[in-house]
């Protein structure tokens, strides 16, 4: 199979999954209780305001946005702008929360905005899985082949212990430090060096978990024996083993990595306030601000279909056993 055949086959796929889950998405809030309706209803039924205006009320906000229309409009409506990247203005993030008049009127546009705060969280993600993949490679590749070393066996339980300790106590801890004058309040520190770290102590444990678990599969293999019957050093023992082993290490990057990163990221964006997608996507959902939500998890599946074309296409140049086509 070509290339572009596999990319055309994963893009295919994207398609009808990404129509799946946002038809999902949008089915969920739908047929679920408006919380915001309900506020709005129960606010002024506190405030003594009479039926007349509390539905007229609900019914200028409905209009406002849309939700008085039939649902297979809306349905037909929210699916077409999402497929042409057309997906309007938000409902209410970008409004005034402290005005009453941000219930009757639209944000800022959807698109630059989950497009900014991707960026702004890419940011900060991005070096994490870098410092992640490298070092969890080196630890768990370090603890397969020297398992009777005390540094191999350190390695891997500081790996473990950093994994198993929440990254949000850690923030939390660091904050309160701060806060109490005992570390300086530094804007480089809390809002990138912490939040690498964080992200990346998430990432690390996992990664040296399966790197040393198909290092040590391959460490006895006939080719590893035969290259070192043939006088070959440390380092290029490591080298062939590693070619074996970062197939499924490369599997799990666009797998387990991507559910992990979603959760961590809701962790540290809320915890620092940082200006992000996953401090985006909860307040969206808190808000019921549908068009966020549905642009927010468009581009959870678009980085999905993406890493898996990556994954795919990298196969070829990882196992000479798979054959795209190329050769």
């Amino acid at each position: 199979m070509s290339v572009l055949r596999i990319v055309a086959k994963r893009i295919a796929l994207g398609a009808v999954t990404a129509w799946a889950v946002l038809t999902a998405v949008f089915v969920a809030f739908t047929v679920s209780r408006d919380w915001v309706e309900g506020g709005i209803e129960g606010t002024m039924r506190y405030q003594g305001a009479s039926e007349q205006e509390v539905e007229s009320a609900v019914d200028d906000y409905l209009a406002t946005h849309g939700l008085d229309r039939p649902l297979w409009e809306q349905y037909g409506d929210w699916m077409v702008s999402m497929l042409t990247l057309d997906w309007g203005d938000s409902f209410f993030v970008g409004s005034d929360p402290q005005s009453d008049a941000a219930l009757f009127e639209t944000g800022e546009p959807v698109f630059p905005m989950v497009l900014e705060a991707t960026a702004r969280t890419a940011i900060y993600v991005l070096p994490a899985i870098a410092i992640a993949v490298v070092l969890g490679m080196l630890i768990g590749l370090y603890a397969a082949l020297r398992p009777e070393k005390r540094l191999a066996k350190s390695g891997s339980g500081t790996a473990y212990l950093l994994f198993a300790v929440p990254n949000f106590w850690i923030g939390g801890m660091a904050l309160s430090l701060a806060a109490g004058g005992r570390i300086p309040h530094s804007n480089l520190a809390f809002e990138h060096l912490l939040p690498i770290a964080l992200t990346a102590t998430t990432l690390l444990g996992a990664y040296v978990s399966y790197a040393r678990a198909h290092s040590l599969e391959y460490s006895n293999a006939a080719f590893v024996t035969l290259v070192r019957a043939k006088g070959a050093g440390p380092i290029r023992i490591a080298r062939h083993i590693v070619r074996n082993a970062a197939i499924p290490l490369f599997s799990m990057l666009f797998t387990e990595v991507l559910a992990l990163l979603v959760l961590a990221i809701f962790v540290i964006e809320s915890l620092f306030g940082i200006d992000g997608f996953g401090l985006l996507l909860f307040e969206a959902i808190h808000l019921r601000d549908l068009p966020v939500v549905l642009g927010c998890t468009l581009v959870i599946i678009a980085v999905g279909i993406v890493g898996n074309i990556v994954q795919d296409v990298a196969y070829s140049g990882l196992d000479p056993r798979v054959d795209t086509g190329t050769r």
